[in-house]
């Protein structure tokens, strides 16, 4: 038996900035002696496409994985990146008409259903985790009907296997360092850190627009600090790895099990930067501080509302004065922040547009003298299937029940659209008088 890993392409074109396929390289390393494999991530290749019809041609597997990570870019674009999935299987259909061809990862999870249906070069996917079933999709003579989570097609129609129990997170597997090289990956990134490590996966809070417990599952599953700063200090010592993120959805939360990581980070003395996503509320001077103690190279908010109606409309369960808060806090310790915030929320008005002006003005303001605010990122919303947000805008009519969210939908009305470009031209000039040492 042969297997090809293959990460299709999801990055902006150009863009250079690498990530490090995580959820592969954990599944390569379960792949037995008895079985021959090779690895592709195609973000690694200018032009990726000639790359993977050799290696197809090359070491003709008897199955291809394909990756799927990201659907597309966010940050309002209307780019999708399904055109990398569906053009890879197309490839190695043509060019191995008797393979197993099998998908994964975070999107595919997301729409593994309307995947199989939009290509049908695939002949199984995997929904969430593959780490407990991976061993049962490689064998020669697998049985798809016994294996939890897979789609699967049956006499032309799709079976959807039921879900199997989430992994305990001290049993997933190590990363395939040989395979999937870290040093690959430490070049040529300016905005992201490469490298990924995982705390804990599953998120129990609910945001309206949020998809996190789709993918991980709606509890927290925690890693044991030890097990996860062994991880980090392998790749620091012995692949040069010195700044990671965070990949958990919230990073401060619980917060005794981060402050737990932290500590374990200081004790062993490493020398490492971290990023990751913060939550407002759970954040004090003290965490903040460990945290910086142990490496916390940029922090990033995801408030997603600048006013009380968005807050609530989005579930968020926060409040502007924990927003505030948190920006005193990282101005006074001058940690870099990073600020994301989606505009033009549902039932949002002149007044409403006034108020998220006004909560800016005050950001700008507490981060303006301790020049620690990296950006303010303002996005309108992603709307996808089964989400809270998507189902309360059906209720009230306000979206088409039908309305297909494989492709990039925002919540963004025209007659209201120029609000977050004028909130971007604002924070610009902000931003700009800042680094110059001046007050408007």
């Amino acid at each position: 038996m042969k297997i090809l890993f293959v990460q299709v392409p999801t990055s902006h074109l150009g863009a250079g900035e690498r990530v490090y396929p995580l959820g592969l390289s954990r599944l390569s390393s379960l792949v037995p002696e008895s079985v021959e494999k090779a690895v592709l991530d195609m973000n690694l290749c200018p032009d990726p496409w000639p790359v993977l019809n050799d290696q197809l041609k090359g070491f003709r597997p008897d199955i291809v994985a394909l990756s799927f990570r990201n659907l597309d870019p966010l940050a309002g674009h209307q780019t999708s990146y399904i055109s990398s999935l569906k053009t890879a299987a197309e490839l190695s259909r043509l060019i191995l008409p008797d393979a197993r061809i099998m998908a994964g990862g975070p999107a595919f999870t997301l729409f593994g259903e309307r995947l199989m249906q939009e290509v049908p070069e695939i002949d199984c996917g995997i929904i969430s985790e593959a780490e407990p079933v991976f061993l049962k999709l490689i064998e020669k003579f697998f049985d798809p009907g016994a294996v939890a989570g897979l789609i699967w097609r049956k006499n032309g129609k799709l079976v959807s296997n039921p879900m199997g129990p989430k992994i305990y997170m001290d049993d997933i597997p190590l990363m395939d360092v040989t395979s999937f090289r870290p040093e690959d990956y430490t070049q040529g990134n300016k905005y992201v850190a490469a490298m990924g490590i995982e705390g804990k996966r599953g998120c129990d809070l609910n945001c309206g627009y949020c998809i996190y417990p789709c993918i991980g599952g709606g509890k927290i599953r925690l890693r044991s600090p030890v097990k996860f700063v062994d991880e980090m200090e392998c790749l620091s010592k012995d692949h040069g790895i010195c700044m990671f993120h965070f990949t958990d959805s919230v990073v401060n939360r619980p917060v005794d099990h981060f402050v737990a990581i932290c500590k374990e980070i200081t004790k062993r003395n490493l020398k490492v930067g971290f990023t990751g996503f913060f939550r407002e509320d759970t954040l004090d001077a003290s965490i903040l501080d460990i945290a910086v103690k142990a490496g916390l190279a940029a922090i990033y908010f995801s408030g997603d509302a600048l006013t009380g109606h968005g807050l609530k409309f989005l579930n968020k369960r926060l409040t502007k004065d924990d927003i505030l808060n948190a920006a005193r806090m990282t101005a006074d310790n001058g940690v870099l922040t990073m600020c994301h915030f989606l505009i033009n929320l549902p039932e949002e008005n002149e007044k409403h547009f006034e108020e998220a002006k006004e909560m800016l003005d005050e950001i700008l303001e507490i981060h303006h003298s301790a020049g620690n605010l990296g950006a303010v990122i303002f996005n309108n919303v992603r709307l996808y299937p089964g989400a809270p947000l998507t189902k309360k805008l059906i209720k009230r009519g306000m979206l088409n029940p039908d309305i297909d969210l494989l492709y990039p939908i925002y919540y963004n009305p025209p007659e209201t659209s120029h609000v977050l470009h004028e909130l971007e031209a604002h924070c610009h000039s902000a931003g700009v008088f800042s680094r110059l040492g001046l007050k408007k």
